[in-house]
């Protein structure tokens, strides 16, 4: 008979940083592509107008110098604020959070081409393949949507064997549902 591949991860702790990577990746998720061109299009459009309202517009004007150099500053951080900011203030707000509300609980999880179980001192939360909507993966964590509900395994809990295999599985299972960013 032949053996079944299995891969389980023996327990760990979620830290601040997990949690922290989990609500920015959450993020990412749900910030659609148009939503993130509307940003950036906007962003490009402030500073276009403000080079071109210098080079048009009464330009030896003190009064216009600042409005334009100020409407160019505000493009700047619209276009990155998707990049830079918007992460920044999510870790500082998930590490506020955590700090105040969660406690460590030791998570134990099986992975096999069954499913995924999540085993804490709470209970055991099984994860059938097909029950996950998407899979989204970043350099940090890899979530599991499962309806309205985020389930997440940090990377740095996985060996390599162990993050291939997870890989594989995942493919197999959600096919084009399984997205990938930034991933090394």
């Amino acid at each position: 008979m032949q053996e079944q591949e299995k891969y389980v991860l023996e327990s760990y702790l979620i830290t601040s940083n997990d949690y922290a990577d989990f609500q920015v990746a959450a993020r990412r998720l749900k910030t659609g592509r148009w939503e993130l061109f509307f940003f950036r299009a906007a962003g490009m459009a402030l500073i276009l107008a403000s080079l071109l309202g210098r080079i048009y517009f009464n330009p030896y004007h003190e009064y216009n110098n600042v409005v334009y150099f100020l409407a160019m500053c505000l493009g700047v951080g619209i276009c990155l604020y998707y990049d830079f900011c918007m992460p920044y203030i999510i870790r500082k707000r998930a590490f506020r959070y955590f700090n105040d509300h969660q406690k460590m609980v030791a998570s134990h999880v099986e992975i096999d081409p069954m499913g995924i179980r999540f085993i804490t001192e709470d209970g055991c939360e099984d994860i059938p393949y097909g029950n996950l909507c998407r899979a989204y993966e970043d350099k940090r964590v890899i979530l599991l949507e499962e309806g309205q509900k985020l389930t997440f395994l940090p990377k740095r809990v996985l060996t390599m064997d162990e993050y291939k295999g997870v890989r594989k599985f995942l493919k197999r299972a959600l096919k084009e549902k399984y997205l990938q960013e930034g991933v090394c």
